[in-house]
């Protein structure tokens, strides 16, 4: 009896030893696909140009207040914002005016740029200026 028992207590243990092995192992696998999947998470920016002024400057002082209320709403930020710009290279004369947005992710940019709040600011805005926006897709997320 004394041997049953023994014999029951070590398959037990390594029962449990496997078990505890086997939840460690999925739990590391399950944080390791969440931190590449953070690894991986792109930052997205925004590079709007003015490329020509064809309206009261007002016109683009309402747009930014809009903007302002808009971009939060989507994760995004100014990251700069000028009318003092210098061309560095290249042809041509550097643009009026600049910004730099930027979002979490290319899908935000694409989700703020659709929406219809959006597109009733970009009205107003293209209704004073010419504009260039470029949406380019950052460095990974370390």
């Amino acid at each position: 009896m004394h041997k049953l028992v023994d014999s029951l207590g070590r398959h037990s243990g390594a029962a449990l030893g496997a078990a505890i092995l086997l939840a460690v192992a999925l739990l590391a696998i399950v944080l390791a696909g969440s931190s590449t999947a953070q690894q991986e998470q792109r930052p997205a920016f925004v590079i709007v140009e003015r490329m020509a002024t064809t309206g009261p400057e007002s016109i683009q002082e309402d747009y930014a207040k809009l903007a302002r209320e808009i971009l939060p709403k989507y994760g995004a930020r100014y990251l700069a914002r000028s009318q003092r710009n210098t061309l560095l290279e290249g042809d041509g004369d550097a643009p009026c005016c600049m910004a730099i947005l930027q979002f979490p992710t290319m899908d935000a940019v694409r989700r703020w740029y659709d929406s219809p709040e959006n597109r009733e600011a970009a009205a107003l805005r293209r209704s004073g200026a010419k504009f260039r926006l470029i949406a380019i897709e950052g460095q990974p997320v370390q």
